[in-house]
């Protein structure tokens, strides 16, 4: 298992220090390296992080203030040279605290933290058959047994389900290497079906509800695999 992970600390040593440490642990993958909360915050907006090495005090927005803004928030471990931030820094459920200097001992110990914080929650989401997505400001809860198909709609997604569709900003890649079922393939560039919602199936085609999909001639044999076939 892998941690892709982000630095935010308004020190240049400090910054310089903690890529070092990560550099030595084959489990981290530093993807942003930031000397303020703001970049850190617009790089976690629209990037997929596991773990931000975030400072507490810097000018401007503290890392404190910087979990208060987090849309989503990742794991994070807080870096500090005051240990009476402690007791804050695990108000918000933060994975570890790590006093400055840090020791590479010490460390280790944070990022083993993480990792099985991280095995808990891929754990949790394989074993849930259930997605939220996110219209018009808020999150709606919805079942796999519910979900029909996703389609590629230009720059969005629909998704298409039992009682209706919804509309997400997103595309057919991020959605494939989210879905964490078995019950979801993507049979062509422009779909991913539900598996137990397909009614029959031709040549190049399928059937859900009334819609026919195509089937790209590279996804059907991985298709039919996953098939019970009599």
């Amino acid at each position: 298992m892998e941690l892709n992970c982000i630095i935010v600390d308004d020190d240049l040593m400090a910054r310089k220090s903690l890529e070092h440490l990560c550099k030595n642990i084959e489990a981290i993958k530093i993807a942003g390296v930031f000397e303020n909360a703001q970049e850190g915050l617009d790089y976690l907006s629209s990037n997929s992080v596991d773990l931000v090495f975030l400072d507490i005090e810097m000018p401007h927005m503290s890392g404190l203030e910087f979990v208060e803004k987090a849309k989503i928030l990742p794991q994070v471990i807080f870096t500090t040279s005051k240990t009476e931030y402690a007791f804050d820094a695990f108000e918000y459920q933060a994975t570890d605290f790590l006093k400055k200097p840090i020791a590479p001992p010490r460390f280790a110990v944070a990022v083993e933290k993480a990792l099985e914080v991280q095995k808990q929650n891929e754990a949790y989401k394989a074993n849930s058959r259930e997605v939220y997505v996110k219209e018009d400001g808020r999150y709606t809860r919805l079942s796999y047994d519910d979900i029909l198909f996703f389609e590629n709609v230009g720059d969005y997604v629909k998704i298409q389900t039992t009682s209706g569709n919804h509309i997400i900003h997103s595309t057919l890649k991020s959605i494939d290497g989210k879905l964490k079922s078995q019950e979801f393939l993507k049979v062509h560039r422009s779909y991913i079906v539900n598996l137990r919602k397909i009614k029959d199936i031709e040549e190049n085609s399928l059937v859900i509800e009334k819609k026919m999909i195509p089937i790209s001639r590279a996804n059907k044999p991985v298709l039919m695999s996953k098939l019970n076939l009599l």
